[in-house]
């Protein structure tokens, strides 16, 4: 991890990834409560999950398709400081409470968030793959998210029921402005594409680009079928908790934080295996999973479903790094920003039917019947995963093969391994290093 951390601009990169990540959950869970205690029903909480994450993935690939291509030295400062400033415009709102223009603001924010977390992830890749250490920058990301991921929220509640919600959105508005001016020196960060395809139809390029590319389709289809298992337990564990385990709020907070350790587990398992092929690694992430769930479904105590909880949190660590990684040895660089944006926002999108499938499943049935149906389709995913990734040369096939004497474009991956392997016939290029 020494040699990736050399990387000025990956440094740069990593402390705004792990300052966003607390600024996101101080942010979520101080809005949250807020919608909720003006507007005393679910029907408020929807909405805010509506216009935090739901609609924010629908509009956030536009966005994108009009800022790639150009500087991200540029483009992140800016995003992150406007941040700030819908945090600013938050915070003015909590002291006069005014849901539509609430939820709008949520929303702006959403969007911001989502194509500014897109762009960063295009910007590491581009600082990372040329020394080959794509996998690394990668695996240290995802363990700084993971711990940002379980101490955000508990910040976040300190903040708000010390100090009230304006404080804890003017908490999230000044590291949204400490992150800008983190990046705002354009040293180690990438620069403006020299060949830019034109905003209009780039978002409808890069679905038909998708949809062209065998490997990159089907990561991005076994991350929709795999979300939507893996968020049925998120409505469902409170109730599991508290009636059927009987084991009140604290009992559901330990499952909580459980799990959040196990994610933490997991993103140092991935550190350690992340050599290995990545349909290896994507299966057993949700196979963990699977077995975790299963485990939570069969737990005739508290201590057994924490124990399911921990190994579901593992499989949740290894399974999300590995499939953003798998992706981005796929892509090629033109590609990349479009890419990662329609994989963050099915992130956000995807989880919603998770929820609401939960939650049916949950009142129709029971929480145990719920929990199974994750575990078994998190196991269905983890076969899925591993019959429908070829275990080489995937992430060097196109769909349509360059003109005679042109050079093809490479992806990422390809270009270091181009300027540091040795050029020595192979007959099926390996996936991994």
């Amino acid at each position: 991890m020494r040699r990736v951390l050399a990387l000025r601009g990956y440094r740069r990169l990593l402390v705004a990834y792990g300052l966003n990540e607390l600024a996101v959950a101080i942010g979520a869970l101080a809005l949250a409560v807020l919608v909720y205690r003006h507007t005393g029903s679910a029907i408020g909480a929807a909405a805010f999950f509506l216009s935090a994450q739901f609609v924010p993935a629908l509009i956030s690939p536009a966005l994108v398709a009009r800022i790639d291509g150009l500087a991200a030295a540029r483009v992140l400062p800016a995003l992150y400081g406007l941040e700030a400033l819908t945090f600013l415009a938050l915070a003015a709102l909590a002291s006069r409470f005014a849901l539509v223009p609430l939820l709008l603001l949520t929303m702006l924010d959403g969007v911001l968030a989502l194509s500014a977390r897109a762009i960063a992830r295009a910007a590491s890749v581009a600082v990372t793959a040329p020394a080959n250490l794509l996998r690394e920058g990668n695996a240290l990301s995802n363990t700084v998210f993971s711990i940002c991921f379980m101490i955000g929220p508990a910040l976040g509640g300190l903040i708000a029921s010390q100090a009230g919600t304006v404080a804890a959105l003017l908490t999230g508005a000044g590291l949204f402005l400490a992150i800008a001016m983190i990046l705002l020196p354009a040293r180690g960060l990438p620069g403006a594409a020299e060949e830019r395809t034109r905003a209009p139809g780039r978002l409808r390029q890069a679905l038909a680009h998708a949809a062209r590319r065998p490997a990159i389709r089907t990561l991005l289809e076994l991350q929709g079928v795999g979300l939507l298992f893996f968020t049925i337990s998120i409505p469902v564990e409170v109730v599991f908790a508290l009636h059927v385990l009987h084991a009140g709020q604290g009992g559901y907070g330990a499952l909580l934080a459980s799990w959040g350790a196990g994610t933490i587990a997991g993103s140092a398992m991935y550190a350690h295996w992340r050599a290995r092929p990545a349909r290896t690694l994507i299966a057993l992430g949700a196979a963990a999973l699977g077995g975790g769930f299963l485990v939570m479904a069969l737990a005739p105590s508290l201590l057994v479903a924490i124990i399911g909880a921990v190994v579901a949190g593992c499989g949740n660590g290894i399974e999300a790094v590995s499939a953003r990684t798998a992706l981005q040895e796929r892509v090629e660089a033109e590609w990349m920003a479009m890419m990662m944006s329609l994989n963050e926002s099915l992130w956000r999108a995807i989880p919603g039917l998770g929820i609401i499938l939960g939650g049916g499943l949950a009142a129709l049935a029971s929480p145990r019947v719920a929990l199974g149906v994750a575990g078994v389709g998190a196991f269905a995913m983890a076969g899925l995963a591993w019959s429908r990734l070829r275990p080489e040369a995937a992430h060097t096939e196109r769909a349509h093969p360059p003109p005679a004497g042109v050079e093809p474009a490479r992806t990422p991956v390809e270009s270091a391994r181009a300027t540091t392997e040795p050029r020595t016939p192979r007959s099926s290029p390996s996936l991994t290093r």
